[in-house]
């Protein structure tokens, strides 16, 4: 039974976890700029926060999960000006800036668990991933850890895929094509940021 939920928590990562949207281009950046480092630091920080997310279904808590329903406008519009912040210092760099010295490490780790734990939608993504593999609760504690170590590492290899991708491309990089990278990283991370912000803007009128 503990190998079966683990296996199933695996496949819901891995599924939950696409490396899609702001996150993504997030980590394409820090890795390209700091190292392949940064850029799982940054993941990880996603994969934590996913993590938590899966422990309020998982685990049933109703109470935490009600607040952050009720709080989920200013929440998500939050976590949409982050990331536009992000997206408009991400699209003014210019050159290639290779720092393997960057020991800012927990920035990026801070930066990546932030974004993810303003996106309380996060959670109706993880109900979809557990209703695709079949996978339903309530889940007694033994089912239930297991569960969600699975979910950590089925989100984490996506980080590890494209940092590791990423971190072979890095060398090969000039400056022309880094300040064009840079600029449509930061346009992806803008046009997100704007869209989630007027989408959260919109369920409240």
């Amino acid at each position: 039974m503990t190998i079966e939920y683990l296996l199933r928590g695996l496949l819901i990562g891995v599924i939950f976890g696409v490396p899609a949207g702001a996150l993504g281009a997030l980590v394409i950046q820090r890795t390209l700029e700091h190292g392949p480092i940064a850029g799982l630091l940054t993941g990880l920080g996603s994969s934590i926060a996913d993590t938590i997310y899966a422990s309020l279904c998982v685990l049933g808590s109703r109470l935490v999960s009600g607040v952050l329903k009720i709080y989920n406008a200013p929440i998500t519009i939050a976590g949409g000006i982050v990331i536009l912040t992000l997206g408009i210092f991400t699209v003014r760099k210019q050159g290639m800036r290779v720092n393997d010295g960057n020991k800012n490490y927990l920035s990026d780790l801070g930066s990546g668990f932030g974004i993810a734990i303003m996106n309380p939608g996060m959670i109706l993504l993880f109900l979809f991933a557990c209703n695709l593999t079949h996978t339903h609760s309530p889940y007694p504690l033994a089912s239930a850890i297991p569960l969600l170590i699975g979910a950590f590492v089925g989100t984490f290899i996506w980080w590890i895929i494209l940092s590791g991708l990423m971190s072979l491309l890095r060398k090969r990089i000039t400056d022309r094509v880094y300040t064009t990278l840079n600029k449509v990283l930061g346009t992806i991370l803008i046009i997100f940021g704007i869209f989630v912000i007027f989408d959260a803007l919109r369920t409240l009128f």
